[in-house]
């Protein structure tokens, strides 16, 4: 499955694929944290990849848009961690998400190429590297 900037996410959409079916609590119905949280996860992978393909005057514009879609979803997660049993399920969905070996390195690779932060100690990154903070 290719996403509008060419690029190949089928790995990624199978392994959201897999660890949302692992994560739901909904009956696959999409209302509950996990189906949400791993929608969430794709529609920003897809809206990254679609920005890295564009030529560099609509990757500025888009570059905006993305720290104000960041800005956002990081007020939102904010108010959500507020709840206790929210941080809880939150937890529980980010531990599942690292215990899967493949979806942890696609997940790493994308940080990597977003520019994101290097596996945090005790962390090990795809090449069994600890990290260093």
């Amino acid at each position: 499955m290719d996403s509008p900037g060419g690029a190949d996410l089928s790995e990624l959409h199978v392994a959201l694929d897999r660890l949302r079916r692992q994560l739901c609590h909904c009956g696959m119905k999409g209302e509950c944290l996990g189906c949400k949280g791993i929608e969430m996860v794709r529609q920003q992978a897809q809206a990254v990849i679609a920005a890295a393909s564009q030529p560099i005057l609509i990757q500025v514009a888009q570059e905006a848009a993305m720290k104000d879609m960041a800005a956002q979803f990081e007020g939102m997660a904010e108010r959500l961690m507020n709840d206790p049993e929210i941080r809880r399920a939150a937890e529980l969905m980010q531990e599942q998400v690292m215990s899967d070996p493949e979806t942890r390195r696609l997940l790493e690779e994308l940080m990597k190429r977003m520019g994101g932060p290097e596996p945090e100690d005790g962390e090990q990154s795809e090449h069994g590297e600890r990290g260093e903070r």
